[in-house]
């Protein structure tokens, strides 16, 4: 149960969001995500009758995000047809929960990665760097400049958020690393919508087909080659190698990657990862939260980011 609930805080609060009284059935937290606390609500409204929501809750700037984005990203993709679900409502301040969420309609289908889904999702991956920010409204996202400014604004966006969610001294290897990202950074032929946490287990699939993409925390114009390089060596190491990946997604979808390219991108990918597990010792230190897991995030997750980053870079 969410703690909250005891006192019908949210129950109210979805009642007047949905213009209609509705009683919580039940609500249990799901396994699935870190960066947000997410619920599954079972609601029966007046007007209605039962409906599922997910409730998704902020955690004290975990992993280095807000919502604001990620609500006007999903709003604005599933206004131009792209398979997202719907947001219900969007709390900004932290007077209901005690930190800022959004309530989003529950799409039925499973994050359990098959073979058979992979088709689909890399088809919808590639549509979503073909999108037209501008038409898609999303003209809100910070455009980069110049032809290196994917890359270096990735760069700084992740260090400031590593330096801001110390729990100690700086790393010597994070700042050596800063250095060579921003030493290196390659220019970029063209700018699209980039996910930034791309692969299994952030779409949703029923038999295969898929039925919606999940998690735009991270989500900014950039080099789509970023989404393609956190697919292969992130959230897709267990599917394939990293030959067998720049096979299939040039027989796929036509994505042809340049190794050197490839090296630079899961570089700064590995460098994202250091940083945002850094967050999380940071909560667990000042108090905020004693899970052990946001202990295990803060120390042996980062540890092993901070390792990748130190062989591709160092």
């Amino acid at each position: 149960m969410i703690p909250e609930l005891e006192e019908g805080v949210l129950e109210r609060h979805l009642s007047t969001c949905l213009a209609t009284p509705c009683r919580i059935e039940s609500a249990s937290r799901m396994s699935m995500g870190q960066s947000r606390a997410m619920y599954i609500v079972e609601l029966d409204c007046e007007s209605s009758g039962p409906r599922t929501v997910v409730v998704r809750v902020e955690q004290w700037g975990l992993l280095g995000t807000d919502s604001k984005d990620e609500v006007r990203v999903m709003r604005a993709l599933r206004d131009a047809g792209y398979p997202v679900a719907e947001i219900i409502h969007y709390e900004p301040s932290d007077a209901v929960l005690g930190q800022p969420f959004f309530v989003m309609d529950f799409v039925e289908g499973t994050s359990v990665f098959t073979r058979e889904s992979l088709d689909p999702y890399v088809k919808a991956l590639a549509e979503l760097h073909r999108l037209d920010p501008v038409e898609a409204k999303l003209g809100f996202l910070e455009a980069p400049a110049g032809p290196r400014d994917p890359a270096l604004l990735q760069v700084e966006r992740w260090y400031q958020v590593y330096r801001g969610g110390l729990a100690g001294e700086p790393s010597p290897l994070v700042e050596e690393a800063a250095q060579w990202l921003r030493n290196n950074a390659p220019a970029s032929e063209r700018v699209t919508l980039v996910h930034g946490d791309p692969g299994p287990g952030n779409y949703l699939h029923v038999d295969g087909e898929l039925a919606a993409v999940v998690d735009w925390e991270f989500t900014h114009l950039g080099d789509p080659d970023e989404d393609w390089a956190y697919l292969i060596s992130m959230r897709g190491m267990g599917v394939m190698d990293e030959a067998a990946w720049i096979d299939y997604l040039d027989s796929e979808v036509g994505v042809k990657l340049d190794r050197d390219r490839l090296h630079y991108w899961k570089a700064l990918n590995f460098f994202k990862g250091v940083c945002i597990d850094q967050t999380a010792l940071g909560i667990y230190v000042d108090g905020h939260n004693r899970a052990p897991n946001l202990l295990a995030i803060g120390t042996a997750v980062h540890l092993s980011a901070l390792k990748r980053l130190c062989e591709a870079v160092l």
